[in-house]
């Protein structure tokens, strides 16, 4: 296709409001694809909207894949490769300048990224030209035909054409933040500077702040691999030195970590703590996005047919439409159904003829944190093992696009500056995060993943081509991001007799061995730094096969006892939400009481579970609050022994006797249970009685109510409950309740911690009858509810609380490749929600604000998510997938040679938001009126509102109506 006749089907069109001019510029990449004969492809889709790509070479597929993904979330792609680029805000306004901050800071320039993709493998490079392609020619169809999402008129934002170095962005983004973890140093290093002000003694905040932070794996941890069946190299295990051997070094720059501030910055600028830690975590539109998730596959021996079985899925946030993506490759060594993510062409997870898997974080700690000494004289020469030397440094002017000011109700900041600084040392680069001004220190981070990305996701699509588990396991050999997989196999042979049957265990990541001698919970310095080797994929020994449990199951617990649990606070410790699954997993499997927790076996299963129990206790886990059923006995024991607390014991019994659930079978939108009121108003307030004095509050904020995209934030987590149960039950090496009583006592005192919670619970007492009155069968609170942050103007979706997982999955691989329709559907099944579609177009957009009423695809599967057990099919092979089709195209595939740009005109106003969190959003109750109508007025701007704005914004009027699906102040306050 000529460059003009893109530029004008995509730019031109009088049904968007996008009429643009043409750049000059190319990305220079031309392959030379004419003089091969045009690939034909074909696409089968199914009633929601699932598509099955059937092609004859990866770049076949990788086009389908790309035509299909622009066809349903055309403007999120267009969202996550800016993301990736870390230029969003030029797009979606002034809500991401944190995202993109963090992004050009942690990742990758525009330099750096096309040279990932002239290295590229050449198989890398046939997928990710398909793909290119597919999603241009799709998005030239939309504008031919006026079907463009009609949010891009809103914005004034043209989507450019597609490169291949936008999926390089969009893959470095989904899993250089979210396939690692660690770096919590700098934050660690807060925590234990807080307690050495608050306790007067260093050594005695350094043995408290062992209650919060403890790098090893704890005995009473649930993990995943059982006891006795592990099989790692005990070398790699990390353990928290005693505080005389902690090198003075790190201990003497303890105190300047709260003094930090992010490095680069110098507008006043709301930074996210993440950001300014240097923790790589979702900011602006991916608030909440992340690879969490709950899995769990049984053994043929421990279910009703005799076959093993998967259940559960990724939790990546609840998002509107979601990220990841269902589809079907069928072709070129690939036969796979399942899920992929927005932005890349390929599958992550899914089943086979002969396997079927799913993922989950695995938090490996795979970034270190070092403080440098800075010359106080010049703030970019730094001193490495004695010798000075020189920051490399590159200037980031970062243009919010103030139509997205006015759609998301942002401030009047529209351009901010910024510089990235890398230290190059040891041939890494490491980008400096923080500094503190006043005592000449900065903190930088090495990553072990850097440069990995690309590789890495094409290691983890190539799974799709394996053959048998063996082959699955090979392909992980050297996987670097940190992961568990877990894994289900069953092929019968032509007589229908069984040829292989397992299940497995693969945790994966890349993790260095470290200098042996200094704190790892703390900033090291360059002559405490060194990485004597790294380990990766199945190297790190923690893979495991046909557990002795006769089931595996994670929800980010630790892989196996004593292994690393990470540098992150509260990680892997006593308590963890896994336990709340593994008890329906044992309900189910009718495992005696008598057995203790973690150390099941499979011959102590009185019972089988069938696919509807798999499907149930996903279910039943997402119902119920993660970590209550442990902290809520001491509220109700120390309520039990006060004359005027008898009605608060018996209402906390109550909810406990249901194991904490969150229902509302009333249908009445308020708690079941007046138990669960009473435990959620008291939990907050002991948080703050326990933990205030010792951390200025930064351990107070508990969101027992969930955050838009959050799932069900912190009533379903344990990560800020450990400390707080290992208090309760007296095992830790500071009396956190001697301070919240006011006495100085040191040795734990139950009768203590009973007034504390007695304190507490009268307050809640006697603020629930204010509320409610005296009866306590009416201290009922409004339902717990879980949030979709909408992306591209859709209504907001609201359900009640559901601790789901974002991509559901239900297999029995013994009968999942049947022929019989009833058969196949009853054993494969899966479900995302709320809806596979995201593309609403300018007319129906229209129509959406208009009357509320939005197009049925956008939630389409929601039904299926919110109610108990139910699912949609999940078809894998042609007769499945013909069996459910309610459309077949065939496509040849038109190879595209340009990408060029367009340059849209000023934004045209519509009544129509984007739901991006943003700090700077004035509250509701300080919002105006709205006009009548409630769409929000535009506003004149300086600047033409587009990508490529160059001139400095003027202020722009905070939009006067609280978009539908918005974030809210409140919520952004609790995400932050």
């Amino acid at each position: 296709m000529e460059r003009r006749e893109f530029t004008k089907l995509l730019g031109g069109l009088a049904g968007t409001g996008l009429a643009g001019t043409a750049s000059a510029e190319t990305d220079g990449f031309a392959p030379n694809l004419q003089e091969d004969p045009l690939e034909q492809i074909e696409i089968l889709t199914t009633e929601y909207n699932e598509s099955h790509i059937y092609g004859d070479s990866v770049y076949a597929l990788g086009y389908g894949n790309g035509y299909v993904q622009a066809r349903d979330r055309l403007f999120l792609l267009d969202a996550v490769r800016h993301i990736g680029y870390g230029n969003s805000a030029q797009v979606l306004g002034p809500a991401q300048l944190s995202s993109d901050i963090q992004v050009r800071r942690d990742l990758y320039n525009p330099d750096e990224i096309r040279r990932q993709w002239e290295n590229a493998s050449q198989t890398i490079k046939e997928a990710v030209r398909g793909y290119t392609d597919g999603v241009n020619r799709r998005m030239t169809e939309m504008a031919a035909a006026g079907e463009l999402p009609g949010i891009f008129a809103a914005l004034g934002h043209a989507p450019e054409p597609w490169k291949p170095e936008d999926t390089v962005a969009a893959i470095n983004y989904l899993i250089g933040f979210f396939g690692v973890s660690g770096g919590s140093e700098l934050g660690n290093a807060k925590s234990l500077a807080r307690l050495k002000q608050n306790l007067g003694d260093e050594r005695e905040a350094f043995e408290a702040y062992g209650d919060l932070n403890w790098l090893e794996t704890t005995d009473d941890h649930f993990t995943s691999i059982a006891p006795g069946d592990e099989d790692y190299d005990p070398d790699l295990v990390e353990t928290v030195p005693d505080y005389e051997d902690v090198p003075q070094e790190q201990l003497d720059l303890v105190d300047a970590a709260l003094g930090a501030e992010t490095w680069g910055i110098e507008t006043d600028l709301r930074i996210p703590p993440d950001v300014q830690n240097g923790i790589r975590s979702g900011q602006g539109l991916m608030t909440g996005f992340k690879w969490g998730s709950n899995a769990y596959v049984f053994s043929g021996e421990l279910t009703e047919t005799g076959t093993p079985m998967l259940g559960g899925g990724p939790q990546m946030g609840f998002f509107k439409p979601p990220i990841p993506y269902e589809i079907g490759l069928h072709g070129a060594g690939f036969d796979m159904t399942g899920m992929g993510v927005v932005g890349a062409p390929a599958l992550v997870i899914g089943r086979t003829d002969t396997l079927a898997w799913t993922v989950t974080s695995g938090r490996d700690d795979q970034v270190d944190t070092i403080a440098v000494e800075l010359d106080p004289e010049d703030k970019h020469r730094y001193k490495w093992d004695g010798e000075w030397y020189e920051m490399s440094t590159e200037t980031v002017v970062h243009r919010a696009n103030p139509a997205g000011a006015v759609l998301t109700g942002g401030s009047g900041t529209r351009v901010v500056e910024q510089e990235v600084a890398r230290v190059e040392q040891d041939g890494a680069s490491m980008p400096v995060v923080a500094w503190n001004p006043d005592e000449n220190v900065a903190w930088c981070q090495r990553t072990t993943t850097r440069g990995d990305e690309l590789e890495g996701a094409f290691a983890w699509a190539e799974l799709g081509r394996s053959d048998d588990l063996e082959d699955f396991e090979h392909r992980l050999s050297e996987f670097p991001f940190t992961f568990n997989f877990h894994v289900v196999e069953y092929e019968e042979d032509d007589q229908g007799n069984v040829e292989r049957e397992n299940i497995a265990y693969i945790h994966t990541g890349k993790i260095p061995e470290r200098f042996d001698g200094r704190d790892y919970r703390l900033p090291a310095t360059p002559e405490t730094h060194e990485w004597t080797a790294t380990y990766s994929g199945t190297g790190l020994g923690t893979t495991d096969r046909n557990s002795s449990r006769g089931y595996y199951v994670n929800w980010n617990n630790g892989p196996a006892a004593g292994w690393r649990a990470g540098d992150g606070e509260q990680n892997w410790g006593s308590r963890h939400r896994v336990e709340t699954q593994n008890h329906f997993i044992r309900e189910k499997l009718d495992i005696p009481d008598g057995v203790p927790v973690g150390k099941e076996k499979a011959e102590q299963a009185r019972s089988t579970v069938s696919l509807e129990d798999v499907r149930d206790i996903e279910y039943q886990s997402a119902k119920h609050d993660a970590t209550a059923q442990v902290s809520a006995p001491y509220l109700r024991d120390a309520a039990a022994d006060a004359d005027d607390l008898q009605d608060v014991a018996d209402v906390l019994t109550e909810w406990l006797d249901d194991f904490c659930s969150w229902k509302d079978l009333t249908d009445d939108d308020r708690m079941d249970y007046p138990g669960h009121s009473v435990f959620i108003r008291a939990r907050r307030k002991l948080q703050q009685r326990v933990f205030d004095d010792e951390l200025d509050g930064e351990q107070g904020a508990l969101n027992l109510r969930p955050v838009t995209s959050r799932h069900a934030s912190d009533s379903g987590n344990a990560t800020s409950d450990v400390t707080f149960i290992d208090a309760l039950a007296g095992d830790t090496t500071h009396d956190w309740f001697a301070t919240a009583s006011n006495d100085g006592l040191a040795t734990f005192d139950p009768e203590r911690r009973d007034e504390v919670i007695r304190g507490v619970l009268r307050e809640v007492k006697a603020e629930l009858r204010e509320d409610y009155g005296s009866d306590p069968a009416d201290w009922r609170d409004d339902i717990l509810e879980s949030k979709f942050l909408s992306i591209g103007a859709s209504n907001q979706t609201v359900i009640d609380i559901q601790n789901r997982s974002s991509y559901n999955q239900a297999i029995d691989m013994g009968f999942a490749l049947s022929d019989d329709t009833q058969t196949w559907q009853d054993n494969a099944q899966d479900v995302l929600p709320p809806g596979q579609s995201g593309h609403q177009n300018a007319q129906e957009l229209a129509q959406t604000q208009a009357t509320g009423e939005e197009p049925e695809r956008l939630h389409d599967q929601l039904e299926f998510y919110v109610n108990n057990g139910e699912y949609k099919p999940h078809p894998h092979t042609r007769k499945q997938v013909e069996d459910v089709a309610v459309e077949s195209t065939t496509v040849r595939v038109t190879p595209e040679h340009d990408y060029t740009p367009v340059v849209p005109a000023a934004p045209r106003p519509l009544p129509m938001p984007i739901s991006v969190p943003n700090p700077d959003a004035p509250s509701p109750g300080d919002a105006p009126e709205p006009p009548e109508g409630g769409v929000p007025s535009p506003t004149s701007t300086d600047g033409d509102g587009g990508s490529d704005a160059t001139d400095t914004a003027s202020d722009v009027t905070d939009a006067v109506d609280r978009p539908t699906g918005h974030v809210t102040d409140d919520d952004l306050d609790d995400l932050l």
